[in-house]
């Protein structure tokens, strides 16, 4: 079984031919981590990329939809996602936002079936936070990733160190800010020091600690800058440089989706 990559690619916001060329671009590149979701109506246009690369060499993410976690809504979703992506399993199956009317326990019950089936390999969640984790603890769930907003200007000490208490891999999503960081003095002098831009640095800095990180990207030269993160090193000094940009400053907040607090 292929292990998360650290560095994946999100495709939010890809649609159609777009989607399609750029999924098929990111696999030439190097890329073997594909993030998907329900609500990103592209899971079609991810299996036509896919048809044709070997799937052992393939780690593909998907995601439940906030209004359909209800276990007969799951067993409804699951097949319908191997149909749409072209693919006999899924590696990695997250609840996308936790919905606070839905027994989320019955929701991973439902899951795990479906792993115990070999269709998923692995469960996990998205936008959970300590209060949630703390509700699913006695239950021992195999769940391997919280994916959440994680970034140099939002990040959420408290619950990536209950994340990792817990045994759970934490995935950053959002993980350039939309851009942001270009404009960061601290982050530039950090990049200028190893040859890299603000961007790089950011997702250097989820790296040394272990976080994956899916940035989404479509342009050839943001998926090429993602990737080339992995032949320098921040010094503790530079961490915690890094460390003092935290603002508690999120970029992701959909139109009726609740935001919970760490």
């Amino acid at each position: 079984m292929l292990k998360m990559p650290l560095i994946g690619l999100g495709t939010w916001k890809l649609y159609a031919e777009e989607c399609e060329s750029t999924v098929k671009t990111a696999l030439e590149l190097g890329y073997r981590h594909i993030d998907t979701a329900d609500e990103y109506q592209n899971h079609e246009a991810i299996g036509r990329a896919i048809k044709s690369f070997p799937r052992n060499e393939l780690y593909l993410t998907t995601k439940v939809a906030v209004h359909e976690l209800l276990p007969n809504q799951v067993e409804a979703a699951v097949p319908r996602f191997l149909k749409e992506l072209q693919t006999d399993y899924i590696d990695l199956l997250l609840i996308h936002w936790p919905n606070p009317n839905v027994d989320l326990v019955e929701t991973l019950k439902t899951m795990i079936s479906f792993q115990k089936q070999g269709l998923i390999r692995s469960i996990g969640i998205s936008n959970f936070v300590r209060f949630h984790l703390e509700m699913l603890a006695p239950y021992q769930f195999p769940i391997l990733t919280n994916q959440i907003e994680l970034h140099p200007y939002l990040q959420r000490r408290s619950l990536v160190a209950l994340c990792k208490k817990m045994g759970i891999t934490v995935t950053a999503y959002r993980p350039l800010a939309k851009g942001a960081f270009e404009q960061d003095p601290i982050l530039q002098e950090i990049g200028k020091v190893h040859g890299k831009s603000a961007s790089q640095v950011a997702l250097r800095w989820l790296i040394e600690q272990d976080i994956a990180a899916i940035p989404k990207a479509a342009s050839l030269q943001h998926m090429k800058d993602n990737l080339d993160i992995f032949d320098f090193k921040l010094s503790p000094s530079e961490m915690l440089q890094i460390e003092k940009l935290d603002q508690g400053k999120r970029f992701c907040a959909p139109a009726g989706m609740p935001i919970f607090e760490d």
